[in-house]
């Protein structure tokens, strides 16, 4: 068994280096885009450091706003597994995600997933299932805002067509096989990873095979989407635009689609593209929806160093982990069988 251990080894070597080496790339490219930003937009972007104090404070709502509901999903979705979290520290969680995420490789979220199982008895796989349905949900939602209110406007009419049917196509089907899914098929597989993977599918079909499930977190996602692009829609005010609340709301959706999509840290440079694309769509120009999009960033950025931080501190405090461990996931899933 030695030469199974050592190629095992020599394996996961590889994978780590290559891991790092895209987390190297990732922040690279983030500095060199955001350097990008503040040379060639520097005049749209004074707005950022200039906002009078009725934008900063409305803006600043939204931002707490959003860590507020963020923490109210994630009490509903760790219910649905049994595990009830106190509100504080759901709240806590959110900030803490947020603010690590500008890691490398998403390491809040890995962070969180520790995190839940060690002090919230969430098992990794059940925690896996319940990020990948709240993305596959928030980026619906926020997918048939946008073609909706282009649509309603008459605008790229493809593109609207596209975001209102397939997300919807795609969530429909998971619906469906959740409904109907056969649990637990895999639960005596002979080889772990299959197991752990089953667990994790499962609870996908947890989330979209309860009806009741599924339509409160519309509900909070819609919310959620709706919170980002009054920060966007104050963003466009900030740069003395009068651009309609609908134009904000496909602006956000596809700033929000990018972010979600990438595994740059704190979806740098993403965000703001998708915000760019989608103020085209909606007929502002680009240059202008993405500095609308780094004004939100900013203030956002402001909250996240003045709760995010001390939030990360006190939760790593008390459940002694490390960021360190958040290269560990599935070496911290063993006994989850």
């Amino acid at each position: 068994m030695p030469e199974v251990a050592d190629s095992q080894g020599s394996s996961k070597g590889r994978f780590n280096r290559a891991a790092s080496l895209a987390q190297w790339v990732s922040v690279v490219a983030s500095i060199a885009f955001v350097a990008w930003i503040l040379s060639t937009r520097a005049d749209d972007l004074r707005a950022a450091l200039s906002l009078d104090l009725r934008l900063f404070v409305l803006i600043s709502l939204s931002a707490i706003g959003t860590f507020i509901v963020n923490g109210v999903e994630l009490q509903v979705l760790a219910g649905k597994f049994g595990n009830k979290i106190v509100f504080k520290d759901a709240v806590l969680l959110g900030l803490m995600v947020t603010t690590l995420n500008y890691l490398p490789m998403k390491a809040g979220t890995v962070i969180n997933g520790l995190i839940m199982r060690s002090r919230h008895k969430v098992r990794l796989m059940d925690f896996a299932a319940l990020v990948a349905g709240s993305s596959v949900i928030h980026l619906w939602v926020g997918a048939v805002a946008a073609g909706g209110f282009l649509l309603a406007e008459a605008r790229e009419p493809v593109l609207a067509g596209g975001l209102l049917v397939v997300p919807s196509v795609v969530v429909l089907a998971l619906v469906i096989w959740g409904r109907r899914r056969d649990a637990g098929r895999f639960d005596d597989h002979g080889r772990r990873m299959v197991r752990l993977v089953n667990r994790a599918v499962d609870g996908m079909g947890v989330i979209f095979g309860d009806l009741r499930l599924l339509a409160l977190e519309i509900a909070i996602n819609a919310v959620l989407v709706m919170l980002a692009s009054a920060r966007m829609a104050l963003g466009f005010s900030a740069l003395s635009l009068d651009v309609p609340f609908g134009s904000a709301v496909v602006a956000t959706a596809l700033a929000v689609i990018a972010a979600r999509l990438s595994v740059i840290p704190g979806g740098l440079g993403f965000k703001e593209s998708g915000a760019a694309l989608g103020s085209s769509a909606a007929g502002v120009q680009p240059t202008l929806g993405l500095a609308a999009s780094v004004i939100d960033r900013a203030v956002t950025l402001v909250w996240l160093i003045l709760l995010g931080v001390p939030a990360t501190y006190y939760l790593l405090r008390v459940t002694g982990i490390h960021l360190s461990l958040s290269g560990q996931v599935f070496a911290s899933s063993e006994g989850e069988d």
